[in-house]
């Protein structure tokens, strides 16, 4: 799926907004009428907090990408209903901005026009079940979303484009970049759900001139190299890397490596100057030994 959708796209997402607003409207004023009335409040099933409302998503979407990487139609068509019932009862209150709930309702609608097409590409349904079951794990957990692990798998994507570009292949960049943005696509609604719009919009800004760059017919290397290396940086940032990262340590209070060198070089000379002690004192104790014998020698003379 493309990272760019149409304007029907954004009418759908609305369309949904709009039924969703509804539907907590009206909870709302359930709650106020159970608040006001006492004796109806305790016959009323209590209501599911947020997080166990999230875990239910969640669960329905890891249930939804077992069915669709097996190719299950039928688990898939059940676990799809289970999500919309999940998603109507949900809160994104806190959990991300407008634009993740936007990537996300992308990520839903794809899905379900892959499942109800007419021909099924396993392809398709891999993708689009990974790719939503990813961005549905980057809203539930904050801290440790499953997406960030891709960065040491478009981080090779990016060394590939510069060893093509080392080497002269502009085959081979774009062979690399082209694994790069499937990369991308696939966890791009997760990182709009976590991340901030305009580190997204760099990051695609970079991917356009990058994808331009990798199918010029004139090769420009020296191009290519800065737009490796500026992409380098934009993959940290985008994955919360720090940027630049020094080789050593500061040479400053007991963190230097000025401090460790002088403490091991100070353990090597006391080593060598015990080992020296003890060879003197047992030379020491030779001596006399001989001395003795040639005090013997002289008295025969």
């Amino acid at each position: 799926m493309d990272i760019w959708k149409g304007k029907w796209m954004l009418s759908a997402f609305l369309g949904m907004a709009v039924l969703l607003g509804g539907w907590l409207l009206l909870d709302g004023g359930l709650a106020e009428a159970a608040a006001s009335g006492p004796s109806k409040q305790g016959a009323q099933a209590p209501e599911q907090e947020p997080a166990e409302k999230l875990a239910l998503f969640e669960k329905a979407a890891e249930d939804l990408y077992r069915d669709m990487q097996d190719g299950d139609t039928q688990g898939a068509l059940q676990n799809m209903v289970r999500l919309t019932e999940a998603l109507e009862g949900l809160s994104f209150k806190g959990l991300t901005s407008v634009e993740g709930i936007h990537a996300l309702a992308e990520s839903i609608m794809d899905v379900r026009e892959t499942i109800s097409s007419v021909e099924i590409s396993r392809d398709d349904w891999a993708s689009s079940s990974a790719r939503l079951r990813l961005a549905v794990n980057s809203l539930a957990h904050q801290d440790h979303p499953l997406w960030l692990q891709y960065y040491k798998v478009m981080a090779d994507d990016l060394e590939k484009m510069g060893r093509g570009r080392s080497e002269g292949s502009p085959v081979l960049v774009r062979e690399a970049f082209l694994s790069l943005k499937n990369h991308y696509s696939m966890i791009r609604p997760a990182a709009v759900i976590r991340r901030d719009p305009s580190e997204i919009n760099r990051f695609d800004s970079w991917m356009s001139y990058a994808d331009r760059l990798s199918q010029d017919k004139v090769w420009d290397e020296q191009s290519v190299n800065k737009a490796v290396r500026q992409g380098d940086r934009l993959l940290k940032a985008l994955f919360g890397r720090k940027v630049e990262e020094p080789v050593f340590l500061p040479i400053t209070g007991y963190g230097g490596p000025w401090y460790w060198g002088l403490l091991i070089g100070g353990w090597i000379v006391l080593a060598l100057a015990y080992t020296g002690l003890r060879k003197y004192r047992a030379d020491q104790t030779v001596t006399p030994v001989r001395a003795g014998k040639d005090r013997v020698d002289s008295y025969r003379f």
